[in-house]
């Protein structure tokens, strides 16, 4: 185990590091005597958005926050076991997709001014960053709460672990109140509270900031899918893609989390989280169900021939043109029909289950660059455009990100009360 835990971080590290180097070389190109197949600027060769902004949008659309929301609201037992790790995960996985999209954009410095500054509440790009900002901040509060008073039982500790839970428990200002014996009552209650465990306090605060977060998760996924919806491009002017854009947070992020905690489990030798992969395969399986559906219906409504003709060539293309393979073995067979055959037949074996998400993950991955490629082949924002082949430097940003995340999960882990029995 250790030798496997060795070569995972340093594998992580250094993939994370060669994401780094490839995002400093996007914007600082050297000098070559041989020419790269295409620059690395989103607006080369007439594509604006490129593989950066699909990454994004994989990266925000794991809807484990959505998820973790609903199945706290709803009181749903065998979901609470793995709260932590799906609100962690959603903190990771936007934060990381918001700088992939900083990247991308550039000048990212000047976001505060033209948001408080120069506002444009009619832009719907604008209220997308606003609903995933928004997002972040209920969900870095209710992640407090519901590590809270874990937290305070690990600042007992000594060395790094002690720190941490020190620190992010908030004890040590409650140790700093009752230090100096102020009279003022509230003061005094605050640091008893900061100070001591208290879990039905806290889940009831978490709780009631996970209503909040899962109305603001909803309309975060749906914006990001209006924002394309909204434009001119054929294949992303559709009114149901917002509500499909939901649909595939909903089983990515069930995926994912059948992922996580299967690993995890193995990882730490403990078998509690497993409780909450029967409820995990219903909604994989229904979430999955549904999107199969949506795919056919947006194939025919979109693409219906005589309708709009730029439309129609974009959905031809897709499906049996240049992205054809894509569609139809990755996106379709592989990750949806093969999944949910085996998690109908089979579901209840731990291997089949892991298979049929990493299947799902394969195609929910292809399917976020393919609708931001295949939506530009016949018009965009420059004009006319043709597929363009992954620059080297945006395939290291992207292993980078990509190792980021796995790697940031693996250290909550290895520093926050993450186990089960410490769970709100």
């Amino acid at each position: 185990m250790r030798t496997i835990e060795t070569v995972f971080v340093s594998l992580t590290l250094a993939l994370t590091a060669l994401g780094f180097v490839g995002a400093y070389l996007m914007h600082f190109p050297p000098p070559l005597s041989v020419e790269l197949p295409v620059e690395p600027y989103e607006s080369a060769f007439g594509v604006p958005w490129r593989y950066l902004v699909a990454l994004y949008v994989f990266l925000v659309l794991l809807g484990t926050a959505a998820i973790a929301s609903a199945g706290e609201v709803l009181h749903i037992k065998e979901i609470e076991v793995i709260v932590k790790d799906a609100v962690v995960i959603a903190i990771l996985s936007i934060i990381v997709g918001l700088i992939t999209i900083a990247f991308d954009l550039e000048r990212i410095e000047r976001a505060g001014y033209a948001t408080l500054g120069h506002a444009n509440p009619t832009s719907v790009m604008y209220w997308m960053i606003m609903f995933y900002i928004l997002e972040l901040i209920f969900l870095i509060v209710e992640s407090w709460f519901y590590f809270r008073s874990d937290l305070v039982k690990q600042s007992e500790l000594k060395g790094v672990k002690g720190a941490v839970g020190k620190i992010l428990s908030l004890r040590f200002i409650g140790d700093y109140i009752q230090n100096r014996y102020f009279t003022s009552s509230a003061l005094n209650k605050l640091a008893k509270y900061l100070t001591t465990r208290d879990k039905s306090i806290d889940s009831e605060v978490a709780r009631s900031i996970g209503i909040v977060a899962l109305i603001t998760a909803v309309l975060a996924y749906s914006n990001l899918g209006a924002l394309f919806a909204a434009s001119y491009i054929p294949l992303w002017h559709d009114a149901i893609t917002p509500i499909y854009f939901v649909v595939t947070a909903i089983f990515g992020g069930a995926a994912i989390l059948v992922i996580a905690t299967i690993v995890t489990s193995w990882a730490t030798s403990s078998k509690e989280k497993l409780s909450a992969l029967p409820v995990l395969r219903k909604i994989l399986s229904v979430s999955l169900a549904i999107a199969l559906l949506f795919t056919a219906w947006r194939a025919v409504i979109v693409g219906y021939p005589g309708v709009n003709n730029f439309a129609a060539i974009s959905v031809a293309n897709l499906m049996f043109g240049s992205y054809a393979l894509n569609f139809w073995i990755v996106e379709v067979l592989l990750g949806m029909v093969i999944p949910i055959f085996l998690l109908l037949l089979r579901g209840n074996s731990i291997k089949v289950l892991l298979t049929s998400s990493v299947l799902v993950i394969a195609g929910v991955f292809t399917y976020r660059f393919d609708f931001i490629f295949a939506g530009q082949v016949v018009k965009n924002i420059s004009g006319l455009s043709l597929p363009t082949p992954p620059h080297p430097f945006e395939l290291m940003f992207i292993l980078g990100a990509l190792a980021l995340v796995t790697f940031a999960y693996y250290a909550v882990y290895k520093l926050l009360p993450m186990e089960v029995e410490h769970a709100s």
